[in-house]
């Protein structure tokens, strides 16, 4: 009767140990989840930034790469004309 006591004892402190242990992870797991989600959430706002920054520079791109304005600085600065009438070559096969 009495070994039967002890191993119920022993059980009981096994299973209260387990429990605590359990617990005591689950407190963890869930702490971590809110430390990743942050991170995330702080990720998520850094690529909506360059996903702005992306956009911003395309529509640069677009306004330097203008036929209107590579005409120009040709003119200005390569002092480039196009060419009359009588300065064209045209060649038959």
């Amino acid at each position: 009767m009495l070994a039967n006591r002890r191993f119920d004892s022993l059980m009981l402190f096994v299973l209260w140990l387990a429990i605590g242990i359990s617990a005591i992870v689950a407190v963890y797991a869930r702490h971590e989840s809110r430390l990743l989600f942050s991170e995330l959430q702080k990720q998520e706002a850094a690529r909506d930034l360059l996903d702005i920054d992306w956009g911003r520079l395309q529509l640069e791109q677009s306004t330097w790469a203008t036929h209107a304005r590579i005409e120009r600085m040709a003119r200005e600065e390569l002092g480039m004309v196009v060419p009359g009438a009588e300065q064209l070559l045209v060649v038959k096969p």
